[in-house]
This record gives structure tokens, C-alpha cells and sequence, in this order.
């Protein structure tokens, strides 16, 4: 997981190969390094703690006529928000070159102000937690402060990607006049169930990897254990740039090293024993409450537009913009999926493994971005559409409703014979051993929250290590657009099994396409009352509280219900469509099964009719 970190933490600092003998903070701004603010102070907020921000201006200085400001709540250092990066790169290459999206919106005339939020890298104050009650009421400050500067004109709009995007999110929920919009891009609507416990499987990959690289830049080391630390000597703080960034009038780097001292920061070890979505963490917090989704109620009573992006291949940040469009009927929402990776700047179609632009290109994209703001701040009305990127089909679709009109839920029978049919077959069953190597690989929807981007291969091989279940050919090309489900009735030998389902292309040439995946812990199999839920999660939903924890009786028939990922595909005729269960994912999730062997017997047909439900309509 360190070699994860470490490669996050070069990507920001590739593009400054000299930036341990950077320039002094006072020295002129045509020596600061690439990405260095226009001016940066520290802003104390109502109970003293000091915040770092800094701002970008349109031309290096504060505009003459009032302009609106683009808020950017960031925890991983003010001015990387600010580096640039090429979107030529095969890989993610941070580059001195190219236009970071601060450059973007100040060519077009926006002040960007970039806040490290409460107990994060520059700023004072602790962290017991990502987005805790004092981080959320400090954005009420930070929005009237920005509003209320000579340069404004009193608007602020909320913008940012991952974090940055929860940020902008959760922002919308508070009661701040000057807040007109925000756009958040590759967010995580509930942490809980798209990034962290998807199904309830803990993401070791994701809250160790992240959970400590986040500790280490906010206590003052780089992540990348090459001893570097800004507590312990006053020299290495210059080469944390651009984690870290002096404000303009710390010249002796006292005012930062002092922020970085006594965080009183979480750790993911906080959260070793808190598996349902409802268990506090030894830190006191529930994971659940840094969701934009926690704080539902205000979202909907502020209603403001949002511009919200997602990906099909990223993580659960597709079905993020879909919940919030479902949940949030009162906001005008603009919303983006895509088949990027997490920064949006990589193409991961698996259809076309060759294309690596990204669809929209990072050019159009903006575009899209300014088009919405400009709109917002012009009064025009913001409506509520979904545009949808269509893997194997390369193009775009718009909708208001979701799922599309037109589309029916198609059933489809595990049957004997590793088959998909039309129909209930005769009663059977079938067993599979868990093959716990079993993994979805190095570059994936998961990675690319943290490090490489989705990469999905040809499957066959890996579809070895799991029990599969084929329809018939497609006789017309197919629009798979929403959220498939899976109805399983299985019995374990374990008494804590956890299952994961792959829904799958299959070409007549043999070649296997990843289309989504979904998965369950059996013991929150319980089917949810959508009035239980904190928002809605669609069909086939689960609460995921340990009071509505059903125990698992080895041998015993279960029935598991669950929905897996949305996504939108071409299924072209010829094609088959393919259902693999596994037991675990070797490269992501923690072992479940009590840590020992495993074997799931799989019912079809009769009592234990065990089915995939797949939302599909005619291809036009």
C-alpha cells in the first residue's frame, strides 16, 4: 500500500524536480515554482483556528471589475491544485506544461480561491475525522469571506474532483446565500457504500492506502518514506511543495511547522472494528457522516444547480450522481458519466483498450464546465439531464429520466450447463469453491481512486477462478443502460461469506469485456424499507446496520439479493452476456469467509430460482 502512496505523491511532484531548493516564499512570483499562488494568508475562523487559502487571479493580480470566485476545498495542499497535467501522457504524468483547471477558470476572467480545509497539511486546527462538523461550518465562512472581498462581485461557486468534489457537495447543503452553484466531479455521494464498504466489503485497498497516506501529508512527511519531515527539520519543508505551501508572511516556515504540530489526527485504524455503515469508529464518527448524502435534507432545501460527474469505471462514482439525481428531485442537476478514470484525463472504455483519450477530451470537458457556470451566473434555468457515455458504442446519450426510456428489465435464469436462460429451468444446483487469488487485477475502478487507471484485459483468464453463466447470442444489438441485479439463492460452508458478481460481455471470437460488478456480505442480505435508508439507493437496497444483521447459517439456503454498479454498454448481436461469481477479490477487498476455504452451492430453477435481472432496450 506504501508504493501506492509514494506513486500518488510523485504525480504531484514530478513536474518540480527542483523543488527542495525552491525559492523562498518573499522571492518574486516569476521565480515561485509552477503552481505557486498569486497571494495566500491565513484565515481565522469564528473559534480561532487558521486556515490556509490562497488565490489565483485572473492576471497575477486582483481583477479590476468584480469577478465571481471558484471555491476549491482541498486536503491534499493548495497548490496542487494548481500543477498541470498532460493530457498527451499515457500515464499520469504530472507535467511543468498544459493547463491545470486554475488556469482554465482564470483565463476566463474567475478568482480561484484554494482553502486547506481544517487540520490538513498548511492549516491549523485537528482532523478527527474527513468532513466533521467543524470542517462543514467553516465552509459558511469561507463562502461570506470570499463573497465579501473588493475584488467579488458576491458570487462563489463550489468546485472540485474527488475529495475536492465531496467538499463542493456537502457545501451545497449549507445555508450560504453567495453559494449560486457548485460542480463536483468524481464524488463519493455515500463514502460508506461507494469507496469504502461496497456491499459491505471493507476496501482494504482504498481506507489503508488513503487513509495513511492522508495522515502523512497532514503530519508534514511526504508519504513516500524517504524520511522527509517538515516537523522534524525546517529544510524539508521546501520539498513538500506542492503538499505543503507557506503562507506569504511566513518567511520562516514557523507559521506552518506550527500547524503541523498536535494534529490529534484519525487513522484507519480507527475504523478496525466498525463494519455496518452505522458503527462509530474510535474516533467517535461514523464513516457514513462524511457523505454529501448525510446531510440530504439541507441539499434539498437549498436546491442549488449542480453540474455532477462520474464514471462508469470509477469506483461508485456513477451510481454517486445517479443516487443524488434520484434522491434530490428538487435540484437542478446537470450530470456527466463517463468512462474516464478518476481525474477524468485517461479514456478506460474496455471495449477499446487502445483508447486512452479521454471522452470528452479534458478540452471539451471544460468547456461543458465554464458553459454550466456561465449560465448559472447569467440566471438562466438549470434543468435536470443525464448525459451517458456508452462503452463499446464510443458516443454519448441524453436522457432526463433514469433509466432511459424504453428500457424493460430482461430476466435471465442461471440454469445447468454454466447457463443464462430465458426461462426457469428444472431445479438444480451447482457448486463452486472459492478460489480466494481470484482478483480483478492492478488497474481497475478501485485503483484509480488512488493510483493507476482502469485498465481492464481480455477476462478469460481470470473468469477461470470463478463459476460463469452464459446467455444465448443477443439476435439484435442491445442498450444496457442502469443498474443490473443479481438474485442469488446460496448456502456457504463459511458462517461470513461475501459474494461478488461480474456482469460481462461476451465476443463470438472468446474475448471477455468487464461491464460492471456488485457485491454483498451475506449477513446485510436483509432487504431494506426504503424508508429505513438515508437516501435512495435504488432497487434491491440493503441498510447495512448491524441491528438489521442477519447471521449466516452454514448449509442453510440464503437468498441474496443485490444490485450491482450501474453502467451503459453496447451489447452488440452475437454478443453473449456473461454473470461471474466469485468470493473474492484478492487485489481490493478484505477475505471474508472467516479467513478459511469456502464453497457456495448456487440453486436454479423451482424454489431457488436464482436469476440476473439486466436493463436492456433495442439498440437505435
Amino acid at each position: 500500500m506504501k508504493t501506492v502512496a509514494s506513486a500518488f505523491c510523485c504525480l504531484l511532484l514530478a513536474s518540480l524536480a527542483g523543488c527542495a531548493s525552491a525559492p523562498p516564499p518573499d522571492a518574486p512570483a516569476v521565480e515561485r515554482p509552477q503552481g505557486w499562488s498569486d497571494r495566500s494568508y491565513y484565515l481565522p475562523m469564528r473559534d480561532g483556528v487558521r486556515l490556509a487559502v490562497s488565490l489565483y487571479f485572473p492576471d497575477g493580480a486582483p481583477p479590476r471589475a468584480r469577478a465571481p470566485a471558484i471555491l476549491i476545498q482541498t486536503r491534499y495542499g493548495r497548490a496542487s491544485e494548481a500543477m498541470r497535467l498532460d493530457e498527451a501522457a499515457s500515464a499520469e504524468t504530472w507535467r511543468a506544461d498544459g493547463e491545470s483547471d486554475v488556469d482554465r477558470w482564470r483565463g476566463r476572467g474567475y478568482v480561484v480561491a484554494v482553502a486547506d480545509v481544517r487540520g490538513s497539511t498548511s492549516s491549523y486546527g485537528l482532523r478527527r475525522f474527513e468532513i466533521g462538523p467543524d470542517e462543514r461550518a467553516d465552509m459558511d465562512e469561507l463562502i461570506a469571506h470570499f463573497a465579501s472581498q473588493p475584488w467579488s462581485d458576491g458570487r462563489v461557486i463550489a468546485y472540485g474532483f474527488s475529495y475536492m468534489a465531496d467538499t463542493a457537495d456537502v457545501a451545497t447543503s449549507r445555508p450560504a446565500p453567495a453559494l449560486v452553484a457548485a460542480i463536483p466531479r468524481e464524488t463519493d455521494f455515500d463514502v460508506y457504500l461507494h469507496v469504502f464498504f461496497p456491499g459491505g466489503l471493507r476496501n482494504d485497498f482504498m481506507l489503508n492506502a488513503w487513509g495513511g497516506f492522508t495522515r502523512e501529508i497532514d503530519e508534514g512527511r511526504s508519504g513516500q518514506d524517504d524520511g522527509t519531515d517538515c516537523q522534524r527539520r525546517v529544510e524539508d519543508c521546501r520539498a513538500l511543495f506542492p503538499l505543503l505551501q507557506p503562507v506569504d508572511d511566513d518567511h520562516d516556515l514557523s507559521q506552518l511547522r506550527t500547524a503541523l504540530r498536535n494534529r490529534d489526527r484519525w487513522s484507519p485504524e480507527d475504523f478496525a472494528d466498525a463494519e455496518f455503515r452505522d458503527d462509530l469508529g474510535a474516533n467517535g464518527y461514523r464513516m457514513f457522516d462524511s457523505s454529501p448524502a448525510a446531510y440530504l435534507d439541507g441539499i434539498r432545501r437549498e436546491a442549488k444547480p449542480v453540474q455532477y460527474w462520474g464514471s462508469w469505471l470509477d469506483g461508485g462514482t456513477a451510481e454517486a450522481a445517479l443516487a443524488r439525481f434520484r434522491s434530490a428531485p428538487e435540484a437542478p442537476m446537470e450530470v456527466w458519466i463517463t468512462a474516464n478514470n478518476h481525474g477524468h484525463n485517461i479514456g478506460a472504455d474496455p471495449f477499446f483498450p487502445d483508447r486512452r483519450a479521454p471522452a470528452p477530451s479534458r478540452d471539451a470537458q471544460f468547456n461543458s464546465v465554464a458553459d454550466f457556470s456561465d449560465r448559472v451566473l447569467r440566471g438562466e434555468e438549470i434543468g435536470r439531464e443525464i448525459n451517458y457515455y456508452v462503452m463499446g458504442a464510443g458516443e454519448f446519450r441524453r436522457t432526463r429520466v433514469w433509466p432511459p426510456e424504453g428500457v424493460r428489465e430482461t430476466q435471465f435464469f442461471l440454469a445447468a450447463n454454466n447457463a443464462l436462460a430465458a426461462r426457469s429451468p428444472a431445479y438444480g444446483r451447482v457448486d463452486y469453491a472459492v478460489d480466494f487469488t481470484a482478483e480483478t487485477g492492478a488497474n481497475t475502478r478501485w485503483s484509480t481512486q488512488f493510483g493507476p487507471p482502469p485498465a481492464y484485459p481480455d477476462r478469460r483468464e481470470a473468469d477461470r477462478k470463478l463459476i460463469v453463466f452464459d446467455s444465448s447470442p443477443m439476435t439484435q444489438d442491445m442498450e444496457l443502460s442502469g443498474a443490473p441485479i443479481v438474485d442469488l439463492y446460496l448456502a456457504a460452508r463459511s458462517r461470513d461469506p461475501a459474494v461478488i458478481a461480474y456482469l460481462e460481455d461476451v465476443a463470438p471470437d472468446g474475448r471477455v469485456t468487464y461491464l460492471a460488478e456488485g457485491m454483498l456480505r451475506a449477513v446485510n442480505r436483509a432487504p431494506a424499507d426504503p424508508a429505513d435508508l438515508p437516501y435512495d439507493q435504488g432497487e434491491a437496497a440493503h441498510t447495512y446496520a448491524r441491528a438489521d444483521a442477519l447471521p449466516v447459517t452454514p448449509g442453510e439456503v440464503m437468498r441474496l439479493r443485490f444490485a450491482l454498479f450501474p453502467t451503459a454498454a453496447l451489447v452488440r448481436r452475437g454478443h453473449r452476456l456473461r454473470l461471474a461469481i466469485a468470493g473474492a477479490d484478492a487485489a481490493v477487498f478484505r477475505r471474508y469467509s472467516e479467513g478459511g476455504e469456502d464453497v457456495f452451492t448456487i440453486g436454479y430453477g423451482g424454489a431457488e430460482a436464482s436469476a440476473l435481472i439486466v436493463p436492456m432496450r433495442p439498440w437505435r
